[in-house]
């Protein structure tokens, strides 16, 4: 996976599927792995935050 900042909902969803592969293998928070799934988690947040606005919570 490269790590990118996701510009559509295709990529968003490429994003969540690889998300979810990786909380099944359960990375160690302080390996290389769960760094890149943290920075990935992150990239999904601003993502989601921006285009998926719960209404009132701005």
């Amino acid at each position: 996976m490269e790590l990118k900042r996701i510009k559509n909902d295709a990529e968003y969803g490429t994003m969540m599927e690889w998300i979810n592969e990786q909380f099944d293998n359960k990375p160690a928070l302080d390996s290389p792995q769960g760094d890149f799934l943290q920075v990935a988690l992150l990239s999904v947040k601003a993502y989601e935050d921006a285009h998926y606005q719960i209404p009132g919570s701005a």
